[in-house]
């Protein structure tokens, strides 16, 4: 049975389990502790999540995985976009945005973690205005598409749309984490970019642990 090491409200870990979830791949999930990384380190000799263990096969990092079930499952659903210019599309794509969404939302971590009373809210809405701005060509992209390229979805559209989940937060990440409680309240995406908003959630429904 493949093992799933991870933090459950991860977004890349989220991004594992909607691609096995998409290829109907049994897995069993097993959460770590962020205060002891030795079972991922004896894993993996590698402190992070998502480690996929897939019989003696151990593989790391999110974008690793999902390269790798492709590779290795393909007469299972497929997450690869089927011509190679829609394959380059979606790499410069995922290449152009995905830095800078990582950017913008680790400029908020200073404020998550003040107290409600001490956080800089100007700080914080102007931030949430440049992550808004930023979405602009993606939203128009996605007006007329439901997915980045080739009419299905992607490994592309589940890396970039897992960054997302932030502007997204999920009902039961907020009920049990005050990281995702802040995300709800200042981040979270409705009618400014309503096509992202919808494109997120699309993705995000491949995983029972991230329903609204």
């Amino acid at each position: 049975m493949r093992k799933l090491l991870e933090f459950h409200r991860s977004p890349n870990a989220v991004k594992v389990r909607v691609a096995l979830n998409y290829k109907d791949l049994d897995y069993v999930t097993e959460e770590m502790m962020a205060a002891d990384r030795r079972p991922m380190i004896e894993a993996a000799g590698w402190p992070l999540i998502p480690i996929l263990l897939d019989g003696d096969v151990v593989m790391r990092d999110s974008t690793a995985i999902l390269h790798y079930l492709e590779a290795n499952y393909r007469d299972r659903p497929s997450l690869t976009p089927r011509s190679r210019d829609d394959i380059r599309t979606a790499e410069t794509l995922v290449a152009n945005l995905g830095p800078e969404i990582l950017r913008i939302q680790w400029s908020l971590q200073p404020e998550i973690e003040k107290a409600g009373e001490e956080r800089d809210h100007e700080r914080i809405a102007a931030t949430r205005q440049d992550l808004v701005a930023t979405l602009a060509r993606l939203d128009a992209r996605l007006s007329c598409e439901e997915w980045l390229v080739g009419g299905s979805m992607s490994m592309y559209d589940v890396l970039l749309a897992c960054n997302l989940l932030p502007t997204r937060p999920p009902a039961r990440f907020v009920e049990q984490s005050p990281i995702w409680q802040f995300f709800d309240a200042y981040v979270r995406l409705g009618d400014e970019r309503p096509h992202v908003a919808a494109w997120v959630d699309r993705v995000a429904a491949y995983d029972a642990q991230t329903l609204h």
